[in-house]
């Protein structure tokens, strides 16, 4: 019974965690919330050790040129969520109307075929949840929460055998969590080995993680390598463009390296000493402006409540939203972009070299922005970028 609570605490736990960084996003009490995360966050970058974790392994401020990328992001990503946050309320329902009828065990509808599918439900939108805000942080939480939700399962089923006995045949005829029971397949094959069924399991959750956390980290370079870049080694500084295209990289060299004439924005430039940079070039009407600098622009979650109503249904119900990359990412092949230069730092503000400026240690902090014609490179409107993002002084992704 006590394993039973603990593995319930930690799961219930990590699946909250992993959830946080979605709902501050579309919640009216976001900003008193990131008052309380933000020096969680603040902690973790301050060590070498731990700044990877803020790192992101997915594309999240930009359009990246993979379409396998793409679709996860804008399609499988969002489906899936939905899909298995449903399902869960869905099966919720049956398992509470057998307990008020008092009709014992359900083993009807998907019961017939998997004994645990609302946690299989909570693992699919947590997946989907993941891509939305993907920290290996939030990775990291939700390989605990498999784990901890494959614990969890194992202790209820051993209460059900001793609370009813016909449970071990139900038990025999079904699969645990998915069809085919691929799992325990995977599980003999690489653990067969192991007589002591305990040490079987933890080796098991062991494998899940690291792989987990290795296919974090694949994710995180193949990403990287499918993010539209240019370095300019002249200004110590990587450009970024949010829309990729063919002519992309020449472009946004030449339009950097037209606005850095500007008198004023090269002295904001050269005040930072031999700091390395990346210029993000963003559409005029990019949604997520705050997410790199505390520009007092409107988030894109709404004021209003029937608003912010109408924008967690579109989170709920993907399919309701056309195009869903055109609102926080803005059109492409704009008159008018935003530029933001930001200087790069690793844990103790220390600055890092410009071949290390996508690396997991990597924080941004703005040090301009400027609005320029994107045909000219003329500048035409500056603003304070206030030094940190409008969540606060945290890491923000710079892909």
């Amino acid at each position: 019974m006590a394993l039973k609570r603990l593995a319930r605490w930690i799961a219930t736990a990590f699946s909250t965690l992993i959830m946080i960084e979605v709902l501050i996003m579309i919640s009216p009490f976001a900003f008193y919330w990131y008052s309380f995360y933000s020096p969680t966050l603040q902690s973790l970058h301050g060590s070498r050790w731990t700044a990877w974790a803020e790192s992101f392994f997915l594309p999240h401020s930009v359009i990246s040129t993979s379409a396998v990328l793409e679709f996860l992001r804008w399609r499988l990503g969002p489906y899936l969520f939905s899909l298995g946050l449903l399902a869960f309320l869905a099966l919720a329902i049956q398992i509470y109307s057998a307990k008020l009828r008092k009709k014992g065990v359900v083993t009807g509808g998907i019961y017939r075929y998997i004994r645990h599918p609302q946690y299989l439900c909570l693992a699919i939108a947590g997946f989907g949840l993941m891509t939305y805000w993907p920290r290996m942080m939030i990775l990291i939480f939700y390989l605990l929460m498999l784990v901890a939700y494959y614990l969890l399962a194992r202790s209820e089923e051993g209460r059900m055998r001793r609370s009813h006995p016909d449970y071990a045949d139900y038990q025999q005829r079904t699969w645990m969590f998915v069809p085919g029971a691929p799992g325990r397949r995977l599980r003999q094959w690489f653990f067969g080995w192991v007589k002591h069924e305990s040490l079987g399991t933890a080796l098991c959750c062991a494998a899940v993680f690291t792989g987990g956390l290795g296919a974090g980290l694949l994710a995180r370079q193949y990403t990287i390598h499918h993010v539209a870049q240019v370095v300019l080694p002249g200004e110590r500084m990587l450009a970024i463009a949010v829309w990729p295209d063919d002519s992309a990289r020449i472009e946004m060299a030449e339009l950097t390296r037209r606005v850095l004439r500007d008198p004023e924005l090269s002295r904001q430039i050269q005040q930072q000493n031999e700091a390395a940079f990346t210029v993000h070039l963003l559409p005029a009407d990019y949604g997520m402006v705050n997410m790199f600098a505390n520009v007092g622009q409107r988030t894109m979650t709404p004021e209003m409540s029937w608003g912010r109503f109408a924008f967690v249904i579109r989170y709920l119900f993907p399919f309701l939203e056309g195009n869903r990359r055109y609102r926080p990412m803005g059109h492409p092949r704009q008159e008018k972009l935003k530029l933001i230069f930001s200087r790069m730092e690793q844990p103790g503000r220390q600055s890092i070299p410009l071949q290390s400026v996508l690396g997991m240690q990597a924080k941004m902090t703005p040090v301009a922005l400027v609005d320029v014609d994107a045909a000219t490179g003329a500048i035409v409107k500056r603003t304070d970028p206030g030094g940190r993002s409008v969540w606060g002084p945290i890491t923000m992704p710079v892909f």
